[in-house]
Parts: structure tokens; C-alpha cells; sequence
């Protein structure tokens, strides 16, 4: 038998014997042969203040060192080294643990009370040591929570536990990290109590939510206000913006409520850009394209994509579905450009321009005579581009919009005895009617009461083979059809058209009045070329838009990127609870 097994035969004896006579004095003390440890204690004080001094006592020999194995020695002297302590210490643990009644016992308490220096997941790794090389640390349950805290194999955490303890906390933050299932209640704990940094891994890794918001306490102060900033920015009050010096939420606010932002030292950022766009200052793209690489992406896009189009070019298919641009788009296309394509913003700006391009004529009737040929003919190639097979959608809209103006052009500038001309003029809108119903590629309501209007009136002139004066003195004096503000426009021309087109504008004047005298005496008054059709296509969208107008956005983290310390927190609080445990177990039973 070698030294080495003799050693651990001795200490299981010894194991063996300290065992059985825990085990006696227990039962002498259930018994009631034993008094109590506070009663022996203060028996012994009462004793030694009465008893006389006996003379000095024979020298007791010194006990014996106890005996540890190998492996246990090994550990201890690693973790002495990892302290920084003399190896003179071990000897002093064991002459001390020696002369208690309780040799190992004493050992394990101080060797349990030398590792709570240590760090604590390493101080657990060691005990695991110890407690595998016969040194009785851990009990059955710590043991097994500390091995799988080594391993990592853990087990699932309690969905209701009895007690909120340091372990609990990292099963959780361990199922978190794997994207497991948790309890709303467990998801609060984890928010509050991880380390900020951890709380933000979970945060970006998508699995810590918005609901828990509404779990958190309110005592959690600055955590509470900056988690709400990370997962549901829209329930911060301004205050809370202002606590958070969040500048950019600040700014998004001012423009969601109508307000503008300026630029910082006369260069704008991505916010006084949007501030700019927004009120159609379309100026400022060729001002704020030097410095798109600062712009979030998207707005860089936007941005240089508008800076395109104010150089001539087209619209993509992309920004041409955007409503919510196309008020934008528009101040952008250079004035006089032909617009066509064939997405909705091209229908849209297309027959815009048309109707601008129809004043103009008006005008330059009144005004400029010699220029109407060339603005008419304008206005016929921007009608001609806006002409398609389609009946739905801006398409359909956009063609029966261009079809009204051309067959108004024709009337407008037929000659005497043309029939044939005036007869194309017609069928341009009888062509829509005769299609039936919405359905079946024509119109419904209102648009086809207008449409019939139009060309009734339009045959009832072609029987005359001329109309003898303008189809609508709305349009002679440039205002819209209807328009409340006729004689203001009616002023404003009479400063600028020559003296020989007065009676043009005149007349003009003289048949609206007409229309408002028989209106108010209730009679039916002259039948006019009411266009457009449909006034509404021609507004200006109103919706907003998402890259101009964002929502609220999360705040981006502003925690540096965890540490494996902090990955780790938990972890180690468990292994400090589960080493304080023993400590205090030890204690009880030495």
C-alpha cells in the first residue's frame, strides 16, 4: 500500500469516526443528556469565576496536523498562490483546524472563508476541486448548482419560484440570452437588475420587448426613461425628451407639430434638410448634396435623386409611387419640361402642368396674342404624352383630363367649316361615355353627368360650325371655373392686356355677370366648358411622408459594448451566493 492510499484510508477512518460522533451528540442533545451549545457555554463561564486555581496542569503534548489528501493539499496551495499568500498559511490552517474539535470540519470553514477573497466564479471552480478530493464544502444541492454553473448545462428556471434568489436571476438572464419563453414579471427583474450594457444586448437582439415597459417600477428613475427611449419612444413626454438630451427626438417633434428647424451655422443637417424639403424649399437640395455622406442613408438617396431631377432628369418608379413626394417632385422638374411616364406621378404632375399650361393660353390671349400658338401647341404635346389606354387609377384620370382639354383646344381654334374638326372634338368624349360604366372602363357619377354636360355643349356648337365667343369666361380671365376671385382676375388684367383686347376681357366680364344675375333669380344660366373634371386629382397629396416625417425612431444605444465581466454578473452572483451559503452552513454546524 503506497503513502498516498494509506493517507486517504486514515482520512476516511477519520470521516467516519467525525461523522458518528456528530451524529451521537445530536441525538444526546434531542435527548436532553447534553445541554444546549449557549447553556454549556455559560456553564463553563459560571464554573471558572468560582472554582480556585488548581496548580499548573502537565503540559498537553501538541495534537497531530491533520491529514488532507493529495489532490486537496494541491488545490490549496493553488489557491493560496492565486491570493498571493505564503505556503506557511496552509500549515497554519491545518495547525488551527487541528486543534478544534472538529479537524476537517475547521478546515473546510476556513478554506470556504480564504475563497470568498477570490473571484467568485473561480473561487466556485475551486471548491468543486475540493469538494471532489474529499473536503466536505459543498452540500448536495450546492454542488449541483455549482457544477452546472461550470458546465453551463442549465436548467430551466422556475416559472412561479419561491424565492427571487441570485440563481434564479441567472437561469433567466441565461433563458433571455437564448431567446427562450419568460414571464412578464421575469422580464422586469431582468430590465431592472442586469447591468445596463447586458439589458442593451438584449434590447438589439430583439428578445427584451415593449411590453415589459409597462412592468417596470417606477423607483427605477434614468433606467425607466432610457429603456422606454430604446423600445417605445412614442411614450416619452417632452420632459422625458429633454431629461434624455435626446436632440434628434427633440427636432422629429418640432416638425410632426408644424415647426421648422434651422440649420446649425448655415449647414444643414438631416433635420433642418427635412425642415427645408418640407416647406418646398427646393433650393436646398443643390445646397445640402456637397455633404450627403452625413445624412442617413435613405435622405443621402432622396436627396441626390432630387438633385438629379432639377438637372433634367426622370423621375424613377420608384419616387413616381410616392405620393407623399410628389409635391416635392414637382418643385423640382424644371419649369417648361415635358413630363412623361408612366407612374402616377407622371399622370399626376402631367395634367398639373396642362391646366397651368391652359392658363397660359387664357393669358396670352388677353395679353400677348402672338404667343398663344406656341403655348397651345405646348399644351397639345403635354395632353398628347398624358393620353393612354387606361381607365382606372391616375392613368384613367390623367386621360379623360387631357381627352377635355384637346377637345376644347379644337373648339377654341376651329375655323369656319370645320366640321371634321369639330366632330373629333366630340368623340374625344363621347368615346369615355360610350365605354358605359366604371366597370366596364368608363365613369360613374359626377364625372359622367360632367362628361355628358361637355359634350352636349360641345355638339350644340358644332351645329353653329364656330363657337362665336371663349367656352369659358372663368378661363378668359385666368381663374378657376366657379372661382369667387373672377374680378380681381379681371383687374389684374385690364393693367396688362393692350388697349384693342379690352373688350376680350370685357366680355368676359359682362357673361359671368350674366351667369350671376340668372343664378340669384333662380334661373338656368349658360351652360360653360366646366373642367377639369376631376379637381381633386389635381390636389396636392396630403400624405405624409415617412422619410420626411418620420415616426418615432428607438434611441440608439449609448452604453459601450458589454463586457464579459458584465455577461458574466450574474453568473458570479450566483456562485457568491452559493459560497456564502456554505460559509454560513459551516459556521451553523462548527
Amino acid at each position: 500500500m503506497t503513502s498516498e492510499s494509506a493517507a486517504s484510508a486514515d482520512l476516511e477512518e477519520l470521516r467516519r469516526a467525525e461523522l458518528a460522533r456528530r451524529e451521537q451528540r445530536r441525538r444526546a442533545r434531542e435527548s436532553g443528556a447534553v445541554a444546549p451549545l449557549h447553556a454549556r457555554r455559560r456553564a463553563r463561564a459560571e464554573n471558572l469565576s468560582v472554582e480556585p486555581v488548581d496548580a499548573p496542569s502537565a503540559v498537553n503534548p501538541a495534537p497531530s496536523l491533520v491529514r488532507l489528501p493529495t489532490r486537496v493539499t494541491h488545490v490549496l496551495e493553488r489557491v493560496l498562490e492565486e491570493l498571493g499568500e505564503e505556503p506557511a498559511w496552509l500549515e497554519g490552517m491545518r495547525t488551527r483546524a487541528s486543534a478544534s474539535g472538529d479537524p476537517l470540519g475547521t478546515m473546510a470553514l476556513e478554506t470556504v472563508e480564504l475563497l470568498r477573497r477570490a473571484e467568485p466564479l473561480t473561487a466556485l471552480g475551486h471548491l468543486l476541486d475540493l469538494a471532489s478530493g474529499g473536503l466536505c464544502v459543498l452540500s448536495e444541492e450546492d454542488r449541483s448548482r455549482a457544477e452546472a454553473l461550470r458546465s453551463g448545462r442549465l436548467p430551466a428556471p422556475r416559472t412561479e419560484p419561491t424565492s427571487l434568489d441570485a440563481w434564479q436571476l441567472h437561469l433567466e438572464a441565461t433563458e433571455a440570452q437564448r431567446h427562450g419563453l419568460l414571464a412578464a414579471v421575469a422580464w422586469q427583474r431582468l430590465a431592472e437588475r442586469l447591468p445596463l450594457p447586458v439589458v442593451d444586448d438584449l434590447v438589439d437582439q430583439g428578445a427584451l420587448r415593449r411590453e415589459v415597459l409597462a412592468q417596470l417600477a417606477p423607483g427605477v428613475g434614468e433606467r425607466t426613461g432610457y429603456l422606454t427611449a430604446r423600445l417605445d419612444p412614442g411614450r416619452l413626454s417632452d420632459a422625458d425628451v429633454e431629461a434624455l438630451e435626446w436632440h434628434d427626438e427633440k427636432r422629429r417633434r418640432a416638425l410632426a407639430a408644424g415647426g421648422t428647424v434651422d440649420p446649425v451655422d448655415g449647414r444643414h443637417d438631416e433635420w433642418s434638410l427635412r425642415s427645408a424639403l418640407l416647406a418646398g424649399d427646393a433650393s436646398v437640395v443643390d445646397v445640402a448634396a456637397s455633404h450627403a455622406g452625413d445624412l442617413p442613408v435613405d435622405l443621402a438617396d432622396l436627396l441626390l435623386s432630387l438633385r438629379r431631377i432639377r438637372q433634367g432628369g426622370p423621375v424613377d418608379g420608384r419616387l413616381g409611387r410616392d405620393r407623399s413626394l410628389f409635391g416635392l417632385l414637382e418643385d423640382c422638374v424644371p419649369d417648361g419640361r415635358l413630363i412623361s411616364g408612366s407612374t402616377p406621378f407622371h399622370y399626376w404632375a402631367g395634367t398639373r402642368r396642362l391646366y397651368r399650361l391652359l392658363d397660359d393660353i387664357h393669358w396670352a390671349m388677353a395679353c400677348e396674342p402672338d404667343q398663344t400658338e406656341t403655348v397651345v401647341r405646348a399644351a397639345l404635346q403635354q395632353a398628347a404624352v398624358l393620353r393612354n389606354p387606361e381607365s382606372r387609377g391616375a392613368a384613367g384620370n390623367a386621360d379623360r383630363e387631357a381627352r377635355a382639354v384637346q377637345a376644347y383646344l379644337m373648339f377654341l381654334y376651329a375655323r369656319p367649316g370645320e366640321r371634321d374638326r369639330l366632330d373629333q372634338g366630340v368623340g374625344l368624349l363621347e368615346d369615355v361615355l360610350k365605354r358605359g360604366g366604371k366597370q366596364r372602363g368608363g365613369v360613374d357619377g359626377r364625372q359622367r353627368h360632367r362628361l355628358r354636360s361637355l359634350s352636349e355643349l360641345l355638339q350644340s356648337l358644332r351645329l353653329k360650325s364656330k363657337p362665336s365667343e371663349v367656352l369659358n369666361p372663368y378661363l378668359a380671365l385666368c381663374v378657376e371655373h366657379g372661382s369667387t376671385e373672377w374680378v380681381q382676375g379681371w383687374r389684374d388684367l385690364r393693367r396688362q392686356v393692350p388697349a384693342e383686347r379690352l373688350e376680350y376681357i370685357n366680355g368676359a366680364k359682362d357673361r359671368i355677370r350674366r351667369i350671376e344675375t340668372a343664378r340669384r333669380l333662380g334661373e338656368a344660366g349658360e351652360t360653360l366648358y366646366d373642367i377639369p373634371l376631376n379637381e381633386r386629382f389635381l390636389w396636392v397629396p396630403d400624405d405624409r411622408s415617412p422619410l420626411l416625417q418620420p415616426d418615432p425612431q428607438p434611441m440608439a444605444r449609448r452604453t459601450k459594448p458589454s463586457t464579459e465581466q458584465e455577461k458574466s454578473w450574474t453568473a458570479a452572483e450566483a456562485a457568491k451566493e452559493i459560497i456564502g451559503r456554505c460559509a454560513g452552513r459551516l459556521r451553523n454546524e462548527h
